[in-house]
């Protein structure tokens, strides 16, 4: 892994990089801006549902794991055979919020904030 000059890059509250940004950001001022140890995983956007009438409109067959990955590894059930989602390849977590802009060098911070 290549060093990252931290200087010119966004951060967690952490203090770590972020290489997540919550894009709709937040009404009260706080930090959109997360790494990936800190950002909120699980959110229910992200899941799969088997159930063919979950869906408006329905789907046509159920909506089920590609049965070429591997369960734990590429994806795990949420509620068995119920409810899935796909895990992170990079980590083996489930992914944050679909609202989540992510980038792997870390965000560069503004030119305006490093004035």
């Amino acid at each position: 892994m290549s060093h990252t000059d931290t200087t010119s890059k966004e951060t967690c509250d952490c203090g770590k990089v972020a290489t997540w940004l919550y894009m709709p950001g937040y009404g009260d001022g706080s930090n959109p801006f997360s790494c990936d140890d800190c950002v909120p995983r699980g959110c229910d956007c992200n899941h799969h549902y088997v159930s063919v009438d979950a869906y408006h409109p329905p789907l046509d067959k159920p909506d089920l794991p590609n049965p070429d990955e591997v369960e734990g590894v590429d994806w795990k059930w949420i509620e068995k055979d119920k409810v899935w989602c796909y895990l992170d390849p990079d980590n083996g977590l489930e992914y944050p919020c679909c609202e989540y802009e992510h980038d792997y060098e870390g965000f560069e911070k503004d030119e305006e904030d490093n004035v």
